[in-house]
């Protein structure tokens, strides 16, 4: 049976023309991952004599520990509710624009906020909010198989730019893609092979990601994306999900916005529900992350989400048949 979901195999995506490879007019950085941008960006306003910043409550640890490191005082807001700090971080989820978050970022940026937003699950969409950024970090790892990520800032950067590269772990999660793609086109591989270098990567840039740049390799790879395809293969699929759920009342998102350009299908179910379809689709070989599990002893705010979150897969990996095999499954176990 089709494997859906999981780690991206190498050669997850359509070469062409990147038409998102840059989100605003302004100095960049390439870097290695969502979290190395978060700690420089967090460097860098540590240089304003900062040290304390708002993050939306639901979100996950390793956008939290950046700031942790560099011992800043973590204040958590929920929806659009202004908090007392100069920083803030904002963010859309996973690809879906909400006029609110703009309204937010205006409000912010009239109360002279330092605004980072986190255009990790929009990083496909065109969004207003980009123009009220003092900085914007989007990591393109969720995507496909590319490890590197973008760091903006509107007025330039004073610290100096990453020069350490990551060899390890770059190896190693290239080997694992490679050894996934293998694994996929009916190599007698063993599974494990891959999933334990995946896990040892994952591991490898847990507890190592300060100041590593991205590889001209990774770089040049983020620009030859088709983002027309990536957009377009997502934005069927979802409408696919959307259509077939919609009655069922469990989506966070009912409908697809012009501009949006899906990371995931996210639904909400009681915990125990939630939990049961998604064995039910590992068992059926469907591999559904959700965001954000709570790391036990770590600085978090638990929200609804953190329990009742599934995020459906719908990347250009797949396609219809793939969803209604989706959808057939979850229908079965509401």
């Amino acid at each position: 049976m089709k494997e859906i979901g999981s780690e991206y195999e190498y050669g997850s995506f359509k070469v062409g023309k990147n038409e998102y490879i840059d989100l605003v007019d302004c100095p960049k950085r390439y870097v290695l991952s969502g979290r190395t941008g978060l700690y420089l960006v967090a460097n860098e306003i540590k240089r304003e004599k900062i040290d304390s910043i708002a993050l939306p409550s639901y979100c996950c640890f390793s956008m939290i520990k950046p700031f942790l490191d560099l011992n800043f005082k973590i204040e958590f807001y929920d929806k659009y509710f202004l908090p007392s700090t100069k920083a803030i971080l904002i963010m859309d989820y996973f690809g879906f624009l909400s006029n609110d978050t703009i309204t937010f970022a205006k409000k912010c940026s009239k109360n002279n906020k330092i605004i980072i937003v986190d255009a990790t699950q929009t990083a496909f969409s065109r969004s207003i909010i980009y123009n009220y950024a003092n900085y914007i970090i989007v990591s393109y790892r969720k995507w496909f198989d590319c490890l590197c990520s973008v760091v903006y800032s509107n007025s330039g950067f004073k610290s100096k730019e990453p020069s350490k590269k990551f060899d390890d772990f770059e190896k190693n999660w290239r080997k694992a893609s490679k050894l996934k793609k293998q694994y996929l086109n009916n190599s007698s591989i063993s599974k494990d092979t891959f999933l334990d270098l995946y896990a040892l990567a994952n591991t490898q840039l847990k507890e190592n990601y300060k100041n590593y740049k991205a590889s001209i390799e990774e770089i040049e790879k983020l620009k030859k994306i088709d983002t027309n395809y990536i957009r377009n293969k997502r934005r069927k699929n979802a409408e696919i999900l959307i259509k077939g759920l919609k009655k069922h009342k469990i989506l966070m998102f009912d409908k697809l916005g012009e501009n949006d350009c899906p990371l995931f299908v996210p639904i909400l179910l009681e915990k125990s529900k939630k939990d049961k379809i998604r064995d039910e689709l590992i068992k059926n070989n469907v591999y559904c992350p959700c965001h954000w599990p709570i790391e036990s002893k770590m600085l978090q705010k638990k929200t609804k989400y953190h329990d009742e979150e599934l995020s459906l897969i719908c990347d250009q990996r797949y396609n219809e048949k793939d969803m209604n095999r989706i959808l057939k499954i979850i229908e079965k176990n509401l």
